[in-house]
């Protein structure tokens, strides 16, 4: 049956109104104009108000001044002014007759690798300690890990003031040493992959190696060991102990229960150790991802884990110093303390005091009281690095805080390696039952993230 027409139109008309309502809502957003600029959306949809970023100042934001600037540095003085009046090698001062090295080499090669990043007066204090011990000094080579490339080479372009400075020039042209440079600023461990590197190249099957902070004597009053015993019953000087020492490790007795194998000798510790070249490279050198401290506990324990020989030796003393001596005392002159030779002539016309006289008492007492001052001192142990705060504007430059700081972060870093490593956060791995194929496969079996190193 039809709807009545009447009834349709009713019925329809409230469709149709709808209808125009919803073109008419549609239309409007199509037209939608942004109360804030923003332009519609090609869909119609009205855009997302997006957030305000906060106005950013121009140019850096500086920290409080007072924590970034660097502290306050007592200019630094040349500590061995005698050496101005050089002109050659032939000018260095005799040094004690009982200390000199054989007028013919030995036939054992005995390379020594000391390392310099900072500090030019400890450096020179000590290759000048091992000098007077009998070194000679065609072996001694410093290596220049100051990451300036060789700013520090004739024409020297660094000053005095710059904690990076070393009088090349006077190392070489005056006190016959050699000087070598790494090509950038290395990391302790990789600056030991660079000795082992460089002896590789230079055909050498062994070489020592020692820190730059170190003082060296020969036992001269025999008092080396315990008063019992004493380290040696004889007289004989720093250097050819050092070359006794090399020579106890090619008797075929030495390292026996090792087959021969043996890696490294430690002479109070390692402020000077002899390194076995073939060992080392055997093992992989040293880990460069434990960067400066652990990297030792790395290296060592590794030796001890694939069992070969490590053991001490005795060449004489060997001091732990943050400051200067006056270095005529390593001349053995018999010298008024409170008169001390200030010019070259001075220091040769004094007469060579006896073999363990008053002269090396001297020596002894002024080198106590800096091991004393740099173990129990007012300042932390390492404040010898951060003597000098100079050399604004010379090649390389760096801020020595933010230095100081960059090296901080990055111990920590090659501790927490050390500690992923192994799992363990002291040296004691084999101790503890760890193996060379644990590295990187347990999982840390201690709470506290501190480094603890007991050699």
């Amino acid at each position: 049956m039809a709807m009545p027409k009447r009834v349709w139109g009713l019925t329809a008309f409230p469709a149709l109104f709808a209808l125009f309502l919803l073109f008419c809502w549609a239309y409007g957003f199509s037209t939608f104009e942004s109360p804030i600029g923003l332009e519609p959306l090609p869909n119609g949809t009205p855009p997302v108000e997006e957030k305000k970023i906060p106005e950013k100042r121009p140019g850096p934001i500086y920290k409080d001044i007072e924590k970034t600037k660097n502290a306050p540095a007592i200019p630094i003085v040349d500590n061995f002014l005698i050496a101005d009046y050089f002109n050659s090698t032939s000018d260095f001062p005799a040094i004690a007759s009982w200390n000199r090295p054989p007028k013919t080499h030995v036939p054992e090669k005995t390379p020594l690798f000391i390392g310099f990043t900072r500090n030019w007066p400890l450096l020179q204090q000590c290759v000048l300690s091992y000098i007077t011990a009998g070194w000679p000094p065609e072996d001694i080579y410093v290596v220049d890990n100051t990451g300036t490339m060789k700013s520090n080479f004739p024409p020297g372009k660094l000053s005095l003031q710059n904690p990076f400075y070393l009088n090349v020039d006077r190392l070489v042209r005056l006190f016959g040493i050699n000087v070598i440079s790494t090509p950038t600023l290395l990391t302790f461990a990789q600056l030991q992959n660079f000795y082992i590197f460089t002896a590789q190249e230079k055909g050498w099957d062994y070489y020592f190696w020692g820190h730059m902070d170190v003082v060296v004597t020969s036992d001269e009053d025999l008092t080396l060991g315990s008063d019992n015993h004493p380290a040696y019953p004889k007289f004989e000087s720093f250097y050819m102990r050092a070359v006794k020492a090399i020579r106890e490790t090619q008797d075929p007795g030495y390292a026996a229960e090792q087959k021969g194998q043996w890696a490294l000798r430690f002479f109070a510790y390692d402020w000077l150790a002899l390194n076995n070249v073939t060992t080392f490279k055997t093992l992989g050198g040293w880990d460069t991802f434990v960067s400066f401290y652990l990297a030792d506990c790395d290296m060592h324990e590794r030796i001890r884990m694939a069992d070969f020989k490590m053991d001490t030796a005795e060449a004489g003393w060997v001091f732990d110093v943050g400051r200067s001596i006056d270095m005529n005392l390593l001349f053995r002159r018999k010298i008024d303390p409170k008169n001390p030779p200030k010019t070259l002539k001075e220091l040769n016309d004094l007469p060579e005091d006896d073999l363990g006289g008053s002269g090396f008492k001297e020596l002894r007492k002024a080198i106590d009281v800096e091991t004393e001052w740099k173990a129990y001192g007012d300042a932390y142990r390492n404040a010898w690095q951060v003597k000098q705060a100079g050399g604004q504007g010379e090649p390389f430059y760096r801020d020595p805080r933010g230095f100081a700081e960059a090296m901080e972060m990055a111990i920590a870093n090659g501790v927490k390696t050390y500690q992923e490593k192994w799992g363990h956060n002291t040296c004691e791995l084999q101790r503890f039952g760890y193996k060379l194929a644990d590295a990187w496969m347990v999982e840390k079996d201690f709470e506290v993230d501190l480094p603890k190193c007991t050699p």
